[in-house]
This record gives C-alpha cells, structure tokens and sequence, in this order.
C-alpha cells in the first residue's frame, strides 16, 4: 500500500458531500460543522491590507521565513501576552496557516518507520502528516474523567527508541478542553526524557468566549533547554482562515529544521499578509481580539440554553468556538449526525471524525450568522 492508500478519507470532504445532496433535495440546512469564521476580518486590518497591496516591494517572491518586521512583532506578542521571551531570528518562523507547519512537522522530524504519538481526539493532519513522512502514527487518549487531557502517567509505556515526535493541541478541538501550567512542565519533562519532541497545536489559545488566557506551553516548558514548539495561527485570532499567515515559535534547532522543510516545500508568505499580521499582533491586538470574540460568546450562550433545555450533556468549557455535546445514550455518532442532517437539516460533526475516542460525542461549531444559530438551536431543542 502507498503512502497516499494508507490515508483515511478526510473528514470534512465526506461532511460537505452530505450537504451538498440535503441542499440539491430543497432541505433549508443550517449547517453547524466546520470552523470557519462567518465573519469579516477587523476593518482595520482590512484597510491595512488594501494600503499594504499598493507597496510594489510586496510583489516580489517574500522572505521564505517570514520577514524581520513580522517575525519582530510575533516575538513582541509573545512576550506581551504569554510572557515568553524568543528570539525573532532564529526561534520564529512564518507559516502559511497552521496546517502547513503540522504537516510538515514529520518531514522534518521523522526517518522511515519513527513513530509520532498523536492524541484520540485529534486533528487529522497529526496522524496524516505522520503516514505521509513514512511514519507511524501512535495514539493516546483523551477521556472525559480526565478533562480530555492525557493522563500523562500511562504516557511512558508508548514510548520507545523510535518515539520522534508528540502532537498536542490546547486549548483543544474538538473539545475545548484546556491545559494547565503544571500539565505542560511535566509533559514537557517527559518528552524530553524521551527524546522525543513536544509540539503543542495552539490554533485556540486565543479564543476564549469568557475573558480567560489560556496558558502557552512555552510558559512552562523552557525551549532553550527542551525540544519544545508551538504553532500559532491568525485564522481564529481575527477571522483570517482565508489569508493563510500563522507562525511556529520554540526551539531554534527544530524550527530550523521546520524551516528547511519549508524552503524546500513552499514560498513564504505573501509580503502585503505579513505586514498585516504585524498590525494585528501589535498594540492593538487585545482590542482586535475582544471584538472577534464577543460574538461567539453570544452564541454560545443560545446553544448551550437550547442544549440544556432538550437534556443534553455539555463538555463544560469556555475556549475554542465549539461545544463538544454528549450523543444520547444508546446511539452512534455517525448515526446520530446523519439522523440529524435528515430530519432536521442540522450539519453537526461525529466525534468519531477527530479518532475513534469521539465516540459517543458531536461538535457544534459556532461560526455560523447569528440567525442560523438561533434556527440551529430552536431544531435542536424540539427535536429531542
């Protein structure tokens, strides 16, 4: 079998098929699945952008790892919010989104037949990016008695000499679980006890629907003394999915390790981006972010009342713009989605999409216009 054939079909490939017969049928589907923000960049920064275009030194092939003037705010952002101090030239580099830099982790990281643990519930690309590299994903789980956290006790009997590489996301989708500082010290000693590299996938560290922070890791785990990284993307920071611009910031020999990957992979990001993204990430940014956030809040508070009312059991937490809903007992979560595409033309994901641990569990994503989320919440409440 090939790399490719060993590749599970992508999940929200087979969600968007699904929608697109309900809507070919004349069903009026509210759709509650994928992530993506339904709402405008910040129109400061879209004015940004419109000036920053206009620069023709943009229009040139851009600094494959991300410029000074970028790589120069992100380390000031760090340092600002999460009280990290990195060295904008050798512990930062630009990505174009997130999901490039996690899945060419494993090419930088892994030989023939290393062994990247990933967690279940997970991102898919951890365990894709692994099979693509010629590696073997290995999973963890994450349980509910456990607040979806690893129980990092039972973590050493996974590793063994060809342990390279162990994928973390927190705050985490899909559940919106959220990690601590002692969690990330002690995973961060054992990581690195093991030889192994710690990434942390922090696509959600800022979004926050109560006014919390969410610690990084790298407030915990030392990246000059420990093999540690973490990813950071714009996309949810400030309604910038389309826009491709996120960073990695952490140990000066993995990034650069990253770094050639990518070089040898892909282009930098577009110059005009760039200068955008130091905007955002600048003094403006806890302005920028409340304004992103607010609505997210509002709508949760409409689901989680509709949830409470038909009886349904909640995930309880404040991060990511999800809500991770028990299925009713008795019932598959594929089959409890697809019912609920069918009869009442709700789009939610199975829980099983993030690793077989999701089973029994639904997301519901909140990045969907005010009034479909009120129509969304008022089907789910008869329903039950």
């Amino acid at each position: 079998m090939s790399r490719l054939q060993s590749l599970p079909p992508y999940l929200f490939s087979s969600l968007d098929a699904a929608k697109a017969k309900a809507r070919a049928a004349g069903v009026d589907v509210v759709d509650l699945g994928i992530g993506d923000p339904d709402l405008p960049t910040p129109p400061s920064l879209l004015d940004a952008m419109a000036a920053a275009v206009r620069n023709p030194s943009h229009h040139r092939y851009p600094a494959q790892r991300g410029g000074a003037l970028l790589r120069s705010a992100i380390a000031d952002y760090m340092a600002r919010r999460h009280g990290v101090t990195v060295d904008p030239s050798g512990e930062v580099l630009v990505l174009l989104g997130s999901k490039e830099g996690l899945g060419h982790l494993p090419l930088a990281l892994l030989e023939e037949g290393d062994v990247a643990l990933v967690p279940d519930l997970g991102y898919p690309v951890y365990a894709q990016g692994t099979l693509l590299a010629g590696g073997e994903p290995r999973t963890f789980g994450l349980k509910p008695e456990n607040g979806f956290l690893p129980d990092l006790s039972t973590l050493p009997g996974l590793f063994d000499e060809r342990v390279r590489l162990v994928f973390m996301n927190y705050p985490n989708n899909p559940t919106g679980a959220v990690a601590t500082p002692a969690f990330w010290s002690a995973a961060a000693e054992l990581c690195g006890e093991a030889g192994a590299v710690l990434v942390n996938d922090a696509a959600y560290l800022e979004v926050t629907l109560d006014g919390s922070r969410p610690v990084s890791m790298l407030a915990s785990a030392d990246h000059r003394t420990r093999r540690v990284i973490e990813l950071h993307s714009l996309s949810k920071m400030f309604n910038m999915t389309g826009w491709r611009v996120a960073f990695a910031v952490g140990n000066a020999g993995v990034i650069a390790d990253l770094g050639r990957v990518k070089e040898s992979m892909d282009s930098g990001v577009f110059g005009a981006i760039q200068e955008t993204a130091a905007l955002a990430l600048g003094p403006d940014c806890e302005s920028l972010l409340a304004g992103v956030m607010a609505p997210y809040a509002v709508r949760r508070d409409v689901i989680l009342a509709a949830l409470a009312d038909a009886g349904f059991e909640v995930f309880p937490s404040p991060a990511t713009f999800y809500v991770w809903v028990r299925v009713p007992a008795g019932e598959g979560s594929v089959a409890f989605c697809s019912r609920a595409l069918e009869e009442i033309g709700l789009v939610i994901t199975p829980g099983v999409g993030f690793g077989p641990g999701g089973e029994g569990w639904f997301r519901i994503s909140l990045t969907a216009p005010d009034e479909r989320i009120a129509e969304g919440a008022r089907r789910l409440k008869e329903w039950r």
